[in-house]
């Protein structure tokens, strides 16, 4: 155990003092959408219709990222299929070399003419999301009664690209629907299914955790449903761990690091990406939208003043307060090295203590 705490309080220093590297961006193009999901970060932007980033922003926004040395922008939201300036956007990343992910609904490729209108300006890979198995429950969590668009359009999208993985966010209103989630996918033709688990939304003055699912309930119906889910997917499972690994059985995290099911750690960690939103303010994390770092015009405005901000104490220093880790039975861990402790922000809602079992 003492060798354990010596490696851990050792990556623990180093990862507190390494400079920022940006190498991934995401753009916020709009706040419309065409779901209401309840445990949403963007609930509490409103989903305002005009509330959208002009074109001419976007190309600047990709101008300098391209100077940057990022290699991958993801398309958020809002619902990024209802963005007024997609097409045009999608045909100007085809000369910077930047590869784009179109995160979406999928909902909206159910129209005909939009989806032949998209397949003419498409982007590298759509990241489709899906938020329900059946009628009764997109009514339910997304305030919506059109699930049978919604399907058709994730069906179009794993028609369309036959390596898609289909991702959904394990929050509150899925408990005790893991499985149905995951049958549900398979049966709209994804090659594999990715879950995701849902973060706290910290704003300035509270910290919105209602949609969290209790971790012990979340942990007992995974594990006991896990070899049923592997079998309906063909062992094409992938798990975004947001949580200490620590929480969960230490041989059903074997298991998963045995068959590549796993993936810990997020850009927030490793200090490599940055949100743009609408109007062109800068994060550090799509659920911390009421914590700019900095600003476009304000703070940087070529590729240059980008990377020498983004590695700047102001901006170090964010990401260290940020990732405060959250016990010292992290640090004395040993899978510290793969989770780093679980997703920081989960400790804006929950007491360590309350969550931390350690191995």
């Amino acid at each position: 155990m003492g060798q354990n705490a010596d490696n851990g309080s050792r990556q623990k220093e180093a990862e507190m003092s390494k400079v920022p590297t940006l190498k991934l961006i995401w753009l916020t193009v709009n706040r419309r959408c065409n779901f209401r999901c309840s445990w949403c970060y963007a609930n509490e932007s409103e989903y305002k219709a005009e509330d959208e980033m002009s074109l001419s922003a976007a190309l600047e926004y990709l101008r300098i990222a391209k100077e940057a040395g990022v290699k991958k922008v993801f398309l958020i939201g809002g619902e990024p299929t209802l963005w007024s300036s997609l097409f045009d956007f999608n045909d100007a990343l085809k000369s910077t070399g930047i590869k784009s992910v179109l995160v979406t609904n999928a909902q909206r490729f159910s129209d005909d003419r939009f989806w032949e209108n998209y397949l003419e300006h498409p982007n590298a890979y759509i990241g489709a999301s899906f938020k329900a198995f059946s009628q009764e429950s997109l009514l339910a969590n997304a305030k919506v009664a059109t699930f049978a668009s919604a399907t058709k359009g994730l069906r179009r999208v794993f028609e369309y690209q036959p390596n898609s993985i289909a991702s959904f966010v394990y929050s509150r209103p899925y408990v005790f629907h893991f499985l149905d989630m995951v049958k549900y996918a398979v049966d709209c033709g994804t090659f594999g299914v990715s879950i995701n688990f849902c973060s706290p939304a910290v704003h300035k003055d509270f910290v919105d955790s209602r949609y969290m699912a209790d971790v012990d309930v979340m942990v007992k119906e995974i594990t006991t449903s896990y070899e049923e889910a592997n079998a309906v997917t063909q062992g094409r499972l992938v798990f975004i761990m947001k949580h200490p690994l620590c929480v969960w059985p230490k041989t059903f995290i074997e298991t998963l690091k045995s068959r590549g099911q796993i993936q810990t750690t997020c850009h927030l960690q490793h200090q490599t990406g940055g949100v743009f939103d609408t109007d062109g303010s800068l994060f550090l994390c799509n659920s911390l939208f009421d914590f700019p770092v900095g600003k476009y015009a304000t703070d940087f405005d070529s590729g240059q003043s980008l990377v020498t901000f983004f590695g700047s104490k102001q901006v170090r220093d964010c990401f260290d307060l940020i990732r405060t880790y959250p016990s010292d039975k992290c640090v004395n861990c040993e899978v510290f090295s793969d989770c780093g402790g679980g997703c920081p922000l989960l400790w804006t809602a929950h007491s360590p203590e309350s969550v931390i079992k350690g191995w």
